[in-house]
């Protein structure tokens, strides 16, 4: 099984900030994944990025909103479309309606896992429970400080 992070959220802080790094264990490589993610949103028409248009439909931004999942500010929940277009893509019903209740980590990198394995065959993954430290900062008892402050202009 290969680590890997599924980064969820604002991770280049060029809005609220806020993200999250889930570890998850795989047994495909990043690129694998990588590129299966864009074959799913090519096969579906429907993506959980806004930055590139990885479905290829040539829609313009209005539209494609449509056909996007989780990808504007407070903007969760699914549409019409990308709702109808999982349940024709036999998105499983226990995964489905639990994103339908509670738009939380947990249940988008299932709804996630599950859309990328539409185009990678015995995709397997699992949360990793491994608590990877950090050396510094998010207010560590031990070493509540910021390194390397200065470097950034």
């Amino acid at each position: 099984m290969n680590k890997m992070y599924l980064v969820i959220g604002d991770w280049s802080d060029d809005g609220h900030g806020k993200y999250e790094k889930v570890l998850v264990e795989v047994n495909k490589s990043v690129e694998e994944v990588q590129n299966a993610y864009k074959a799913s949103c090519k096969l579906t028409g429907i993506s959980f990025n806004g930055n590139e248009d990885y479905t290829e439909q040539g829609r313009d931004w209005e539209e494609a909103g449509k056909y996007q999942i989780a990808v504007d500010y407070e903007e969760s929940k699914l549409t019409k479309e990308t709702e109808e277009i999982l349940i024709k893509h036999n998105c499983p019903a226990d995964i489905l309606d639990t994103y339908k209740e509670e738009q939380y980590v947990d249940t988008f990198v299932a709804l996630w896992f599950w859309f990328v394995g539409l185009s990678l065959q015995e995709l397997e993954y699992k949360v990793s429970k491994d608590d990877i430290p950090n050396i510094n900062g998010y207010w560590n008892k031990n070493l509540n400080a910021g390194f390397g402050y200065g470097l950034y202009l």
